[in-house]
């Protein structure tokens, strides 16, 4: 059977083992491997208000979180006008889903999508027009903001 010691740890021996795991801490986290795509166009600086990344491309310096908070910076990489070749390609369709007609609820196809800028507008049009909306309908807040959400690019 091991024998079990109790050792009583004074002040100083307390505080350098706590201040040897701070340093232990603190130097693996600056080891710790940048894994988010976005530090490839990213670099961190030193500012007065704390740790920013800066846009290798525009130079616009960005507040982040060490450990999750890259999402800032992948956001920006989607509109830097800066960027060289763009991340998404504007030209390729994504996949959509189209209620099949005649079908059982809940039946869908696969179909190809792309944004149009035109064809937009003129469902606008008419949905105004169909459900009889005030042209205003599409200046106010909440509309504006429904739309962010839906399609961005809108």
């Amino acid at each position: 059977m091991a024998e079990q010691s109790d050792k009583v740890i004074g002040e100083s021996e307390a505080s350098n083992t706590a201040s040897h795991a701070e340093i232990t801490l603190s130097a693996n986290a600056k080891r710790r491997r940048k894994r988010s795509v976005a530090w490839d166009h990213f670099t961190e600086v030193e500012t007065s208000e704390g740790t920013k990344a800066k846009c290798s491309h525009c130079y616009k310096l960005y507040y982040f979180k060490s450990r999750d908070g890259t999402s800032t910076l992948l956001g920006h990489l989607l509109t830097c006008p800066k960027l060289s070749t763009p991340l998404v390609d504007k030209k390729q369709s994504t996949i959509g889903f189209k209620s099949i007609l005649g079908g059982s609820q809940g039946d869908v196809a696969i179909v190809s999508w792309k944004f149009d800028q035109e064809e937009c507008k003129k469902d606008l049009c008419r949905m105004v027009i169909v459900d009889q909306l005030p042209f205003s309908f599409v200046e106010k807040e909440g509309f504006k903001e429904f739309m962010k959400m839906a399609q961005p690019h809108f």
